[in-house]
């Protein structure tokens, strides 16, 4: 027995002393300074996209960023895991792979677009479409970043990346409106009833078309209400100018005896001056309205004319695209 237990300890391996490291393996890790996260800043960022409710309700931000790195060593970013807000609501996530390598202190340009489904958030919407007329849309993108140093990964807890503000890439511009005197007319169907055609010239300077309407339109002959209506919708195409008559019909029943006066003289053969006046709107994705910005009054002169026909001379505002 002495013999055998002898054997074992000497078949028993001694253990290696405590200085010797197996190659390889590391002992110990002191970092030598802290490790900071990547640092965003808004760049230009814009609505790239919204499509009307009843085109699908489609929605998409073009986030411009710079991506700092503030460590003393070179990093790659190589994920973000983030969620875009507009207007304080949460409504795209995603994730980005940018693999975007940044030097120590260096900073770096990453680009990208989000999409959202806002069929179902209605509250959005007027939001979103002021920024097509110039209230800016505020935003925010919050998220998780992964990145990468020669030796270790690192990854972020959720935290606020950015946030700005952000107007459509396409802007909306209030229509120019004016009154064409010479194809403007008022004319006795019957001698109960003149109706007055007046032609109102309108130009859409802006990028994205919309609707011209107007509530409690007033017509105004020499300072004398004649008539009143509601006009619209009527489509205004980008860029474009568009000619629409409006027609009122008069019941001279209802006018005051200046009225009548004012009007009997135009039937007669006499000039005069024609004024507008309503509350002119224009109508932006089938979503929100905005009021007309009218730089001038919708006056003019008619020509005289002889009852009941369009004749008459040639002297009134002329026809040109320049309200």
């Amino acid at each position: 027995m002495a013999l055998a237990a002898a054997w074992l300890v000497a078949c028993t391996p001694a253990p290696a002393p405590a200085s010797v490291e197996r190659e390889g393996e590391i002992t110990s890790a002191t970092p030598i300074g802290d490790v900071f996260a990547p640092r965003f800043e808004v760049d230009a960022t814009h609505i790239e996209r919204f499509d009307p409710p009843g085109a699908g309700g489609g929605f998409a931000l073009a986030v411009g960023s710079s991506v700092r790195n503030p460590n003393a060593f070179p990093i790659v970013l190589q994920s973000v895991e983030y969620t875009l807000s507009i207007a304080g609501e949460a409504v795209a996530t995603g994730r980005l792979e940018p693999a975007l390598e940044l030097g120590a202190g260096a900073s770096g340009a990453l680009d990208w677009t989000i999409a959202a489904d806002l069929t179902e958030r209605r509250a959005l919407w007027s939001a979103v479409v002021g920024a097509y007329a110039g209230t800016p849309l505020p935003f925010g993108i919050e998220g998780r970043l992964v990145f990468a140093s020669q030796s270790y990964v690192f990854t972020t807890g959720r935290r606020a990346l950015m946030s700005g503000t952000a107007l459509a890439r396409e802007a909306v511009r209030s229509p120019r409106l004016r009154l064409d005197g010479v194809s403007s007319r008022i004319a006795l169907v019957r001698s109960d009833a003149p109706v007055a055609v007046i032609t109102l010239v309108a130009v859409n300077p802006g990028d994205v078309g919309y609707f011209l309407s107007a509530r409690d339109v007033v017509l105004e002959l020499d300072g004398f209400m004649l008539a009143t209506l509601d006009l619209g919708p009527v489509p205004m195409p980008a860029g474009e100018t568009i000619r629409t008559e409006i027609t009122f019909l008069i019941d001279r029943a209802r006018l005051s005896s200046d009225a009548e006066a004012a009007l009997a003289a135009v039937l007669g053969g006499q000039r005069g001056a024609v004024r507008v006046k309503g509350s002119f709107v224009y109508d932006v994705l089938g979503v929100d309205s905005f009021a007309v910005d009218l730089e001038r009054d919708l006056v003019v002169t008619l020509p005289g004319r002889v009852a009941g026909t369009d004749a008459g001379d040639d002297s009134g505002d002329h026809d040109d695209d320049a309200p």
